[in-house]
């Protein structure tokens, strides 16, 4: 049986779109177990009111651990013998659970974590820095090799859409909750030297519905280079190499920051984006530019 796990902080206004979404899938096989962290709002109350179309579901309220814990705590409640993490704010396809039980079922016999894709859903998007975020996404994924392992230089892994045997998690120790951020990045560094085999598949897709502002974004690429920076001071033998360091800018590329740094450029995208006139591959590179300078080169306080 499959156990699909989902954390949960004050997720009350988005949580339901992803349950109902999973009450739709073509594979009914699972149980679905949300762990509610330490929320303050009404999640508890709503989810215990609703009856879902589901074979078992668990709902766990603990005082707050952040997603490490709350994700260990519904790996180990969890009946299955295939864990699939999910997010609170996503919501999938009907085939997407399916998708994740065939391919461990080829891939018995391997010591394997199967990584689906997280995106947005582009017709549902209302901004430029949205669709922007989009067509990122969809760069990105196409950069990753398919059908094969990840390469240890360039692997991935986000907790909002993945599957692992529930014996491989618990031999891999679990999520780090000593991290509060990037801790799926740690989890799949510490997989590979382990000798685990990461596939992605951007097929299997999770709608993400984080609808971004410049601003917003800005502030989540700074809490990740804080995240990554903190994993160099727990384990400075592990991330002595880290994919996502960044190299200072310096010369005329120094300056273009500068240039585009600071609160005026991140309203202008936000408020009154007059860049909306300008083709779309100039534009993206601009909004590429804003982004990079504020949350990296000239960190702006947010």
């Amino acid at each position: 049986m499959l156990s699909i796990i989902i954390p949960t902080y004050n997720g009350e206004k988005k949580i339901c779109n992803l349950l109902h979404s999973l009450e739709k899938q073509t594979f009914k096989d699972f149980e679905v177990i949300v762990v509610i962290d330490g929320s303050t709002d009404n999640t508890k109350k709503l989810l215990e009111q609703k009856n879902f179309d589901f074979k078992n579901f668990k709902v766990i309220f603990q005082e707050n651990k952040g997603r490490s814990g709350s994700r260990n705590t519904g790996a180990k409640a969890a009946s299955g013998d295939l864990l699939l993490f999910l997010d609170d704010d996503m919501r999938l396809p009907a085939e997407s659970v399916q998708q994740h039980v065939e391919f461990h079922k080829k891939k018995q016999d391997e010591k394997i974590i199967l990584v689906g894709n997280q995106i947005e859903e582009l017709a549902i998007l209302k901004t430029d820095i949205q669709r922007y975020k989009y067509y990122k996404s969809k760069l990105w994924a196409n950069t990753i090799r398919r059908n094969k392992p990840m390469q240890p230089e360039q692997f991935f892994l986000t907790a909002a859409n993945f599957s692992i045997s529930k014996t491989l998690f618990l031999q891999l120790g679990g999520f780090d909750e000593a991290l509060t951020d990037a801790e799926d990045y740690d989890l799949g560094k510490r997989a590979l030297e382990a000798g685990v085999q990461i596939y992605f598949n951007p097929e299997i897709i999770g709608w993400h519905d984080d609808f971004i502002t410049c601003r917003s974004y800005i502030r989540r690429q700074q809490q990740y280079q804080k995240a990554h920076q903190r994993l160099r001071e727990l384990y400075p033998e592990r991330y002595q190499y880290n994919q996502y360091d960044y190299t200072p800018a310096k010369g005329l590329k120094k300056i273009i920051y500068w240039l585009f740094a600071g609160n005026f450029w991140v309203n202008v995208v936000d408020k009154f984006n007059f860049l909306i006139i300008l083709p779309q591959k100039l534009r993206y590179k601009l909004y590429d530019i804003i982004i990079t300078a504020n949350a990296v080169h000239f960190p702006l306080k947010i």
